[in-house]
């Protein structure tokens, strides 16, 4: 499954957590959807974070949002895309957590 990330500002859905690939079902935060069922809607898309999800030559491609926040990573607001066969979906990496600068502390 070719999984490719849409960046989203100031979206209403909760951080992307976990995503977990297995056959044709994609399990986004805990919750499957079955790729083969999934119906679109014009004012919702596909389903929560799924927003286009296409199957062609038996391989799926599936593009999920994903939320942003004010201090999104590169990594999250350019994310690269992946193919995964079975398991889980490597998610762009947050930013690192600021730390104190501890030079400034130790002048002395």
């Amino acid at each position: 499954m070719n999984i490719l990330f849409s960046p989203q500002g100031g979206s209403l859905l909760s951080a992307l957590s976990a995503v977990l690939v297995d056959g044709d079902t994609l399990s986004v935060n805990g919750t499957d959807f079955d790729l083969t069922a999934l119906e679109y809607d014009e004012e919702t898309g596909l389903a929560g974070y799924i927003q286009s999800a296409i199957q062609a030559d038996g391989e799926w491609t599936v593009t999920l949002l994903l939320p942003l926040t004010e201090n999104a990573s590169e990594a999250q607001r350019f994310p690269a895309p992946v193919s995964v066969t079975s398991g889980p979906v490597p998610l762009p990496e947050p930013p690192e957590p600021e730390t104190e600068d501890s030079s400034a502390y130790n002048a002395g």
